[in-house]
């Protein structure tokens, strides 16, 4: 499956849609790249998203680290139960969540 990554322009979030696993990541990464340019500050929706695998988990740091190199700010809503998971057991949940979106896990 392949991942789609859009501005939800009425909303002014990010939208992700399909799965972020091994397989689709890396395109991903090149669809954030795209998507973001025109944004003052990121807000990426991952209500869409079907399956992740560990490397889900590298992209979001990837993107916090591109967000602030940017100097702009990036926050994940409705993050996949099993990506929260992932962090959690690496020990990386902080770099992933703040007290707005812990609320805003998708289970």
């Amino acid at each position: 499956m392949s991942v789609e990554v859009a501005v939800d322009s009425k909303n002014q979030y990010i939208t992700v849609k399909g799965e972020l696993t091994v397989d689709s990541v890396m395109n991903a990464l090149a669809l954030f790249s795209r998507e973001c340019k025109s944004l003052p500050e990121w807000v990426i929706d991952f209500t869409g998203v079907t399956r992740v695998d560990s490397t889900a988990l590298a992209l979001l740091i990837e993107l916090k680290r591109n967000a602030a190199q940017k100097n702009k700010s990036v926050s994940f809503i409705y993050l996949p139960a099993a990506l929260v998971t992932i962090a959690r057991l690496s020990q990386l949940e902080n770099l992933i969540t703040t007290n707005e979106n812990k609320r805003s896990v998708k289970a």
